[in-house]
């Protein structure tokens, strides 16, 4: 069948308020339309943007090639709750927000009329998520069209059976007669490495290259319905061949080969653009992680779109794709949980088909912190999803994100509601706090094996989250069992890795978090003037600012720490804490590992104690100030500290191998006096299809283009010429800013705009303005 996006011309409304209908591209979200609230229940959550019930409506026009065909429209993501109409008919709809699904709109179009498609997406009842979820259709809609007789969208299934030779399993789901016949080719840059015919096939292909995350080998499959000598339908899928084994021996392989995972947590939201995921997006964040020295990714808490998989097949990206955030107990008093018992095994399946094809997904998280797993139902819920699993897929294991803390905390609730005591909830925290000395002391190996040892030996390689001390004793009790980190504190990153590199039964570790999200407001904040602070910020905190990259996309002191340890980083990164706030008490959330910043421009800040920390390879750091050594230091865990008092100047940083030999140096300067914008594109060129990007930077800079990151400005960015300004936006975790506005206040001296292309060809020029500055400009060609 023929796929085509369908993103363009979409009316948008919030229920109730259809004079307001705007016209719209999707991907779209709509809780950004939204005012943030103050007071809004659980606002930490979501950033403080509330929900609503929103309304998209496009025209699908009956042509008379319609006529007698198969029609279906594609939903990659819509959240949530959403209901799909056909000229006021219900047709079909989906109540998870992140799996795919299709309507089926055959012989209900009208031929030779406009045919409304509406969709109206209720995400109102809130709180229902524990981070930003983002409202309504944020991901891509695909018109599906061919004959009565087809291959199914989803239809072709690829199983990579051997890897030497490298040997592959086809099955083919067809609406077609007997007599029709399929003819299948496999395409390798264009070219046949093999060919077959018939629904279910074993196929050898000759030299096959195999595909993992430093070598990602792609092939395409093409297939060809035909009748007689008449081609009916056509469809093609790309794969790659990549065989998965898993054994405490030789630990997690991809084609036989031992595997440590380098991962991240990410949230699905691109920050200035909220849910919205656009491709390059989606591609540009995989590209910086890989950069970083990242090998595996852990989508959390949800399922991934089509789009992000394409990409982290491309660039070779290892993909743990996760189901849900809850089964049967809430997490949020309106969440998915009301719904699991009727609609998991829908998302489940789609979430599989989805995934099949595509190599860089190398296992299935079944949930994530789920408290039922303190309950004795929740290993009947884990055996029932793992049977689902292992039905629609037997090729990848399966994994669970523990708790451990919660899973007990569940137990000990339920044990308060048998001896009819008062339950305890998310909302009565002085019995939650009263309880926590008590579930912490009975968190050992030995008492959690007890309380969830069935619930997780359904699954293939159990996860456990901030777990890294029962570990060894786990092992003890389950020899046999691989383990996987499936959340860690970033502050433990060396131990949580060594533990990683010398045990082979411990498979990977996913840090909390590869890259900053809106909501789950300021849990990695720093806050100064006090060694105690809450969980979540009130607002305006809108970010989590816990990642290793900043909600745009640039690198913080915690990327380069992990780019040494996994060796991604090849000299001494230099990081230097707040000068401002020298001798303060300060407290860090512990999703962060430092404050520090890549910065020795401290305006008003000489005399003050400046506390630097290097991070490097080798053996030891020697640091000098203005061409003066401070010292030679030997590096722990890929890390020394040193003081003295700032001043403007140069700091340079040299490491040293054991025998004192020099490896790599490199150096921080202060910038000069004179205030400028300076203005950096990410793309000479993007294309003109309506759906492109350009990412845009403005720096705060001296004359000589230092970063003068402790002097910000607001920034007005301006777009002439065939694009569309999406937002502007900075790192900023505590703002009242809006990304839609035009106009943003710098963070650490910069703010980045995005820019959508549209269908037509030429120069778009990008102007960013700050009052009492000259303004500066950028030209991208878009290109058809």
């Amino acid at each position: 069948m023929k796929k085509e996006r369908i993103n363009d011309n979409w009316m948008f409304w919030k229920d109730g308020h259809e004079t307001e209908k705007q016209l719209i591209n999707l991907p779209h979200d709509a809780m950004l339309t939204e005012e943030r609230v103050p007071d809004l229940p659980n606002g930490n959550a979501t950033g403080f943007y509330p929900g609503g019930k929103y309304i998209y409506t496009k025209n699908l026009f009956g042509t008379e090639a319609l006529r007698e065909k198969s029609v279906s429209v594609e939903f990659e993501g819509v959240y949530m709750n959403s209901k799909v109409f056909l000229n006021e008919e219900e047709v079909g709809g989906w109540i998870y927000g992140y799996t795919n699904f299709y309507v089926d709109l055959t012989d209900r179009l009208k031929i030779g009329e406009d045919n409304e498609l509406k969709v109206i997406v209720d995400n109102s009842e809130t709180p229902n998520s524990r981070w930003y979820s983002g409202s309504g259709i944020y991901r891509s809609v695909n018109l599906w069209t061919g004959e009565k007789h087809h291959i199914k969208p989803e239809g072709i299934k690829i199983k990579t059976v051997s890897i030497n030779p490298a040997e592959v399993e086809v099955s083919i789901e067809a609406e077609k007669p007997e007599d029709m016949t399929i003819l299948c080719e496999v395409l390798k840059d264009g070219k046949i490495a093999a060919s077959f015919a018939g629904e279910y096939s074993t196929v050898q292909i000759p030299n096959g290259k195999l595909w993992d995350a430093e070598h990602p080998e792609l092939y395409t499959l093409k297939a060809v319905l035909k009748n007689g000598d008449g081609i009916v339908d056509e469809a093609q899928t790309r794969f790659g061949i990549r065989m998965i084994t898993w054994g405490t021996e030789k630990g997690f392989q991809i084609n036989g080969n031992t595997v440590k995972l380098r991962g991240g947590c990410i949230h699905h939201d691109h920050g200035p653009l909220g849910a919205c995921a656009y491709d390059k997006a989606e591609y540009r964040r995989v590209k910086k992680l890989k950069e970083a020295g990242f090998n595996a990714v852990r989508y959390s808490h949800n399922p991934a779109g089509k789009n992000f998989l394409d990409v982290c097949d491309e660039l070779g990206m290892y993909v743990l794709d996760e189901t849900f955030d809850q089964w049967e107990l809430s997490q949020s008093p309106h969440d998915y949980s009301q719904y699991f018992a009727k609609e998991w095994k829908k998302d489940v399946t789609a979430l599989v088909s989805k995934d099949y094809n595509h190599p860089c997904v190398v296992m299935y998280c079944i949930g994530n912190e789920i408290t039922d797993t303190g309950l004795p139902s929740g290993a009947e819920i884990s055996r029932m999803l793992n049977e689902a699993f292992h039905q629609l897929d037997s090729t990848r294991p399966t994994t669970i994100a523990v708790n451990s803390m919660l899973s007990v905390l569940a137990a000990k609730q339920a044990e308060k509601r048998k001896a009819g005591e008062k339950n305890v909830g998310s909302e009565d925290v002085n019995d939650i706090l009263t309880l926590l000395p008590k579930i912490m002391a009975s968190i050992t190996p030995e008492n959690l094996e007890t309380l969830i040892g069935e619930c997780i030996s359904y699954v293939d390689i159990p996860g456990y989250n901030y777990g890294h001390n029962l570990y060894e004793g786990t092992h003890k009790l389950a020899p046999k069992r691989l383990i996987l980190s499936t959340e860690t504190f970033p502050k433990t990153m060396d131990t949580n890795w060594a533990a990683v590199e010398q045990n082979d039964y411990v498979i990977g570790d996913f840090m909390w978090t590869a890259w900053d999200y809106l909501g789950e407001a300021g849990v990695g904040l720093p806050v100064y003037g006090t060694t105690q602070a809450p969980f979540s910020k009130d607002y305006p905190c809108l970010t989590a600012a816990c990642g290793s990259f900043d909600l745009t996309g640039f690198p913080e002191s915690q990327a380069y720490y992990s780019a040494v340890m996994w060796g991604a980083y090849d000299k001494p990164y230099i990081g230097v804490r707040p000068v401002n706030h020298s001798g303060e008490e300060y407290t860090l959330g512990r999703w962060r590992l430092t404050d520090s910043l890549n910065c020795w421009t401290w305006p008003g800040q000489e005399g003050r104690e400046a506390e630097i920390e290097v991070y490097s390879i080798g053996d030891s750091v020697e640091l000098f100030q203005d061409g003066q050594s401070m010292g030679r230091k030997p590096l722990e865990a890929y890390k020394c500290d040193f003081h003295t008092a700032y001043r403007p100047g140069v700091l340079e940083a040299v490491c040293y191998d054991s025998d004192g030999k020099e490896i790599a140096r490199d150096s921080l300067v202060t910038a000069g006096e004179e205030t400028r914008l300076t203005i950096l594109k990410e793309d000479d060129v993007i294309r003109a299809d309506g759906e492109d990007l350009a990412y845009v930077t403005v720096y705060i800079t001296d004359e000589k283009g230092n970063l003068k990151m402790m002097t910000n400005r607001k920034i007005s960015v301006t777009v002439e010429g065939p694009g569309r300004l999406l937002a502007v936006g900075s790192g900023n975790p505590e703002t009242e800013e809006k990304f839609t506005d035009g106009v943003y206040t710098s963070w650490h001296g910069r703010v980045i705009a995005i820019i959508r292309s549209e269908k037509e060809a030429g120069r778009i020029k990008v102007t960013a303005s700050a009052e009492g500055m000259e303004s500066v400009s950028a030209e991208i060609m878009s290109d058809i």
